[in-house]
């Protein structure tokens, strides 16, 4: 009698125990549950500090809204979308099959604030050095400056683009990718680029041309830094530094031009006849100008270098293949 009594005391116990441990784990914390709905149950984005010319800003370290001013194909290359830009670089026809999905923020000098603030940015990119830019923007989300003309070239800015936004994998990639295609377009050019060749980028205006060196769009970046062909010795002196272009007077500018010219013309433009001084010149007698559309060569941007670059040597050799039958 006294044995079963025991066991049936045992088995109360135990019964209790199972009770009072159902209980507890059917408890939860006030406090964090509290914390959880207020953040929808998801954790805080990670963030990081960046150095930049308006001192150290936070950001996120994987940002998932971004909004640019001017570097959305760097994004694009890394294999980011942005969620906002400028019509300008909407309409750049070398990432036209990119950009689906991405809303207009407005033009050039002519940025909606609202159309900004709607699309709830987590990091904005701008180019302009101007302070009352960076305090409009920065009012809405941490906001970094990268002045144009920051990079030397495509390597030095799109691996800056992968650090500042952990991507450096993509970078390299996209890196290995686009010297392959730069390499292809140079060797087609073998054989036809002579030694002693040079190359200006230039504009003409009713009264004077503008000359470009190798930071400044005009397809200058693919000229010189791509393709690696030869500027005249006083381009090569005067605009591949801090200066990039320069307005030259008719009566001067045979000391700049090449024995070949490439020539940014607008659409009203093109054509472009010129005067007995511009007749005169090496490459015009020897019909080696190239009119290059503006809306096609004045994007700088890292996917548009690479596509000047190929559509340049092609003008080449097909130039050369007419001249030799």
């Amino acid at each position: 009698m006294k044995f079963l009594k025991k066991q049936i005391l045992s088995l109360a116990i135990l019964f209790i125990l199972v009770v009072a441990l159902s209980a507890c784990a059917g408890q939860t914390n006030p406090s964090a549950e509290k914390q959880d709905q207020a953040s929808g149950g998801e954790k805080p984005a990670a963030t990081k500090t960046v150095q930049t010319i308006h001192g150290e800003i936070t950001i996120p370290v994987q940002p998932k809204r971004i909004v640019v001013d001017m570097y959305q194909n760097d994004l694009l290359a890394l294999g980011i979308k942005p969620v906002g830009s400028v019509k300008y670089y909407l309409d750049n026809p070398f990432s036209k099959e990119l950009v689906q999905g991405i809303s207009s923020i407005g033009d050039r000098g002519s940025v909606s604030v609202e159309k900004v603030l709607a699309l709830e940015p987590d990091l904005i990119l701008i180019g302009s050095k101007d302070v009352g830019e960076y305090e409009k923007y920065s009012k809405i989300a941490p906001t970094i400056v990268i002045p144009y003309g920051t990079y030397k070239n495509v390597h030095e800015e799109l691996t800056a683009f992968g650090e500042l936004l952990g991507k450096e994998q993509e970078a390299k990639t996209w890196l290995a990718q686009y010297d392959q295609r730069i390499q292809a377009a140079r060797d087609k050019l073998k054989g036809i680029i002579q030694p002693g060749d040079t190359f200006t980028v230039m504009e003409a205006s009713a009264k004077e041309y503008y000359v470009y060196g190798d930071n400044f769009g005009r397809g200058g970046q693919a000229v010189y830094r791509g393709l690696e062909l030869t500027p005249p010795p006083l381009v090569q002196k005067e605009l591949m530094g801090e200066t990039q272009w320069k307005s030259v007077s008719r009566e001067v500018i045979d000391k700049y031009a090449g024995s070949y010219i490439f020539l940014t013309v607008s659409k009203e433009n093109t054509g472009y006849k010129g005067d007995s001084i511009w007749k005169s010149l090496s490459a015009v007698r020897n019909d080696r100008v190239f009119e290059l559309q503006e809306d096609r060569y004045w994007y700088f941007d890292p996917i548009a270098i690479v596509g000047q670059a190929e559509e340049l040597a092609d003008l080449l050799v097909q130039r050369n293949e007419v001249n030799a039958s």
